[in-house]
């Protein structure tokens, strides 16, 4: 996709115009976004540091937000909504933000890591070899912890559970019932095997591996065709190395696309494996339309300080890229983890539900991402059920990341002409 040359302040004016619902021909002065505020929004301090985790991510704990208090705070999206409040109060009319007078969107997503718990033998044999994958530094004792994941790896599958036609009824089925039956729709990202640069992180199904979906047995891409005719948004996974790896995206993208004979906009970069500097860039010239990679694993919160839809800047080039990024903000994997935020449901539930409410208060956007996988433990699906059913009480608009981005450019294009 073609990128806009603008500058900084040019690229937050576009931005500010757009959350706040100015038509571009307004002569209204539009507020300017506090520099703090700017700066946070624009990642700048995951450009100015190499800061990484283990693997390879920018966690919570390097953020200014997480060391001044403001990780779970969506600082920019209170400050849109007194703009604008302030504007409205002043007799200045403002295009809403969500349609049919919503107070907010609810984005409901899932990472397709795994059709099913158990695995079928080509399954645990990719398993195996992909987890002989060199390491990039260490001596010989990471070569001999190299050597001894493959066994490890057998005898966990071995545990799992080995089958033909692996049921997918207590996971990737299970989701989707519970969406159908509160009538809500969702995003599922599927991955797409590398050809190319694989890591022993990455996923193990293949589109043509078999399951067992609806009492009968398919091929995972046929199970992908059912949720698109049932009305979900069926986007991309990347892989691993897809977010630094030029071309990787685009390979995956259209192998997805020739499979299923589905246009594929969307997309969540696997192990949320992404670079501010190098992966918006390579997901806009594989031709995506929406990320929503923008959060951490091992909590939740408000990464760029916002909760709201926004098109990527690249401060290096000065360039404003088609992509969209719907930031993520609640990840079913920090909840329950003990090396996270550990907590039971109780908490879980009363946490989840705060966060859904400081974001309808501000009229912004609760995206959440639970694994199917997840889903067949009675803990996450409670809590994932509550959330869905408290963001509706709430007045949410639940949509897919589809839909969002395609509302969302919508709106603007209106926004232009008025």
């Amino acid at each position: 996709m073609a990128s806009e040359r603008v500058d900084r302040r040019e690229y937050l004016e576009k931005t500010v115009r757009l959350w706040l619902g100015l038509p571009d021909r307004s002569d209204v002065e539009v507020p300017r976004l506090p520099e703090p505020l700017a700066r946070r929004f624009l990642r700048e301090e995951e450009y100015e540091h190499s800061y990484r985790d283990q693997w390879g991510c920018w966690e919570f704990g390097f953020s200014e937000s997480f060391r001044d208090g403001t990780l779970v705070s969506p600082e920019i999206d209170r400050w849109a909504a007194e703009e604008r409040r302030r504007l409205e109060g002043a007799g200045i009319s403002l295009t809403p933000l969500w349609p049919d007078g919503k107070a907010f969107a609810l984005c409901l997503t899932h990472d397709v890591d795994l059709v099913s718990t158990s695995s079928t033998p080509r399954q645990v044999l990719r398993s195996m070899q992909n987890s002989l994958e060199r390491p990039r530094h260490g001596g010989l004792s990471q070569q001999l912890l190299r050597l001894a994941r493959p066994p490890v790896r057998l005898a966990r599958a071995a545990r799992t559970g080995i089958s033909l036609a692996p049921s997918a009824t207590p996971t990737l089925e299970r989701c989707v019932a519970m969406e159908l039956e509160a009538g809500v729709t969702a995003s599922y990202f599927f991955t797409v095997l590398p050809d190319r640069h694989v890591s022993r992180y990455d996923c193990l199904y293949g589109l043509n591996d078999p399951c067992t979906f609806r009492g009968e047995r398919h091929r995972i891409v046929d199970v992908i065709r059912q949720l698109s005719d049932d009305g979900f948004d069926v986007g991309l996974h990347g892989s691993y190395h897809s977010a630094l790896e030029p071309g990787l995206l685009a390979t995956q993208k259209a192998t997805l696309e020739r499979a299923t004979g589905l246009e594929i906009k969307t997309t969540r970069q696997h192990f949320l494996h992404w670079d501010i500097r190098t992966t918006p860039r390579l997901q806009d010239e594989a031709g995506l339309a929406a990320d929503s990679t923008l959060g951490f694993n091992r909590s939740i919160g408000f990464r760029a300080g916002t909760s709201l839809p926004f098109h990527h800047f690249d401060l290096e080039s000065n360039s404003m890229l088609q992509l969209i990024e719907v930031p993520l903000i609640i990840q079913d994997g920090p909840i329950f983890n003990p090396v996270a935020l550990e907590l039971d449901v109780e908490l879980a539930l009363e946490l989840v539900h705060h966060l859904i409410d400081v974001i309808a208060d501000a009229g912004g956007v609760a995206t959440l991402s639970f694994h199917p996988n997840n889903l067949e433990h009675d803990d996450f699906a409670t809590v994932y059920r509550s959330a869905i059913e408290y963001g509706l009480k709430r007045g949410g608009w639940a949509a897919s990341v589809g839909t969002i981005q395609s509302w969302w450019r919508e709106r603007a294009e209106k926004l232009a002409a008025a």
